[in-house]
């Protein structure tokens, strides 16, 4: 059993607790201290994986929340060794790469992009180097501690099912006491209004629009294109990864993000000339591993 009693908070080890660098993680995080006495048992590590698309506050969110409540939270970016295996490298606050680069060398070595199908940015740059990590610990067998709240409950019951079936080497279980305790996005807002420092990102209805990678290929097309709208530099990163796919693919058209909606570098035209005129507006934000 990785919970106890009746509280859904008290974790017992060997477990990975993911942080994400948002709201609601940083709300499980907290309660799962509290329910601790503040002290984590020794088997149990709060982890946090940084892509390097990540927005700095996210970044100074994650350092401020460890240094706040005295939790070491332990940095991790995936990093390929000499033989081109995957790996990873504790990093820091100071160190943390703030220019995509892990998220780069990805693509680079896969030779495409990801897309909504072929998701592996997450696989890669999250689950699979936290569990990374996990393994190098000694650690035969681990639960996972995620922040799915209990009204994302399509998102809870796909993690379920893929808990079921199998887990990444080493993952035992995947533990989720946001949804166990019945906590929705106004219970975290809620919380955080009464907290004396928060992320510094927009909180809109509940939702961070600039949380986890910056322009997500996975966010609904209206959030993408509030954000260049406010912060068209951000699109640089994405559209030079579309240009450099592009120039070696044998079919340029399908070495996008997605093929769905205009190029990231169409964004950035079509926003510097257009404003508003966009046809092809949607909110649907696809559903990810990584979590807010």
């Amino acid at each position: 059993m990785s919970i106890v009693g009746r509280n859904p908070y008290l974790i017992e080890g060997p477990a990975l607790v993911s942080f994400s660098g948002g709201r609601t993680s940083g709300y499980m995080l907290k309660h799962i201290l509290d329910a601790h006495d503040g002290t984590l048992p020794e088997d149990v590590h709060v982890v946090f994986a940084n892509t390097g698309k990540e927005m700095p506050e996210t970044l100074d969110f994650v350092q401020e929340c460890g240094d706040r409540w005295g939790v070491r939270i332990v940095w991790l970016e995936h990093r390929f060794t000499d033989a081109g295996s995957h790996s990873f490298e504790i990093v820091n606050h100071n160190s943390a790469s703030r220019d995509g680069q892990p998220f780069k060398e990805l693509i680079d070595n896969r030779g495409f992009l990801p897309n909504p199908v072929t998701r592996y940015c997450t696989v890669e740059l999250k689950i699979r180097t936290m569990a990374r990590y996990g393994l190098s610990l000694g650690l035969d067998e681990f639960d996972k501690v995620v922040g799915l709240r209990a009204d994302e409950w399509h998102r809870v019951s796909r993690m379920r099912n893929r808990a079921e079936k199998s887990g990444e080497k080493g993952e035992r279980d995947i533990i989720m006491p946001l949804a166990d305790a019945a906590v929705t996005k106004w219970d975290v807002r809620g919380f955080w209004n009464k907290q004396s420092f928060d992320l510094r990102l927009p909180n809109v209805h509940g939702k961070t629009p600039l949380g986890n990678c910056d322009l997500c290929f996975l966010k609904g097309a209206s959030t993408l294109l509030g954000i260049v709208r406010e912060r068209p530099d951000l699109a640089k990163w994405w559209a030079e990864a579309e240009a450099e796919a592009e120039a070696r693919a044998s079919k340029p058209l399908g070495a996008r993000f997605r093929n769905d909606r205009p190029s990231y570098a169409a964004m950035i035209e079509m926003n510097d000339s257009q404003g508003d005129m966009f046809d092809w507006l949607d909110d649907n934000t696809m559903p990810c591993l990584c979590t807010d």
